[in-house]
């Protein structure tokens, strides 16, 4: 019977993937990437292409990022039914996504439209903040301290920003660059300009590092960007970071 699989694909390195989702990749007769109109190839693609078949079809799928909720709902619902429609077929479809599959993922947009007649099959990747922590070795939680993960977006303020720093001792924070300015604005609000690392393309051969947020041009943060706050401070931690 065929199954639909969300793979997550981790952030950049081949080598950071399961050897389930490998394994999956070799199997596939379908492998759909997501898209959201912008300007740059899928890495997803290609950090798993060399371990595809040949006469795998490839499905080019969008996901707008249209400002009307109830355009977007339509437009998920009809991705939904392409899937349904090769799984009808028999044949194993995949779906891979940067990251973690449950994590900020498009993916999700999918499983909520795929009916609950079709096998569906998770496979977790590893977490752009997660693989963050461990390249550069700062921990992401010590002891007793919490840990709050959050997604900037279009609408989000400051206020909201700072909220999340106070009430947390550790802060992830994704997609960066959304609202990078506002961001930026927080945390010195919050005088913890010392206690954050920024990462811009983690895993890829441009990435970058950043202590100091004033060495970036907010103008130009790259998508794949994120931010890691501990109020307990990163200067030890520095000591194995080349």
């Amino acid at each position: 019977m065929s199954k639909f699989y969300g793979i997550g694909v981790g952030v950049g390195d081949p080598e950071m993937m399961t050897i389930k989702a490998v394994n999956i990749l070799k199997e596939l007769d379908v492998l759909i990437l997501p898209n959201a109109g912008r300007e740059f190839s899928s890495t997803a693609y290609e950090i798993v292409k060399t371990y595809l078949k040949k006469d795998i079809e490839l499905i080019d799928m969008e996901f707008s990022m249209n400002p009307n909720v109830r355009q977007r709902e339509i437009e998920r619902f009809e991705n939904g039914k392409i899937v349904e429609k090769y799984l009808d077929k028999n044949l194993n479809v995949g779906f891979i996504t940067i990251g973690d599959p449950m994590t900020y993922s498009t993916y999700i947009y999918l499983l909520e439209n795929i009916d609950k007649k079709y096998q569906v099959e998770t496979v977790p990747g590893i977490s752009s903040f997660v693989d963050i922590a461990s390249r550069i070795n700062i921990p992401l939680v010590v002891g007793n301290e919490n840990l709050k993960v959050i997604g900037l977006y279009k609408k989000c303020d400051k206020d909201y920003i700072i909220k999340a720093i106070e009430e947390n001792d550790n802060l992830v924070v994704m997609k960066a660059s959304l609202k990078f300015k506002e961001l930026k604005e927080a945390i010195k609000h919050t005088n913890n300009e010392n206690n954050i690392a920024l990462v811009c393309e983690s895993g890829k051969k441009e990435q970058k590092v950043f202590f100091d947020l004033d060495e970036i041009d907010q103008d130009n943060v790259p998508y794949f960007s994120t931010l890691i706050l501990k109020k307990g401070g990163i200067e030890k931690w520095k000591k194995f970071i080349s």
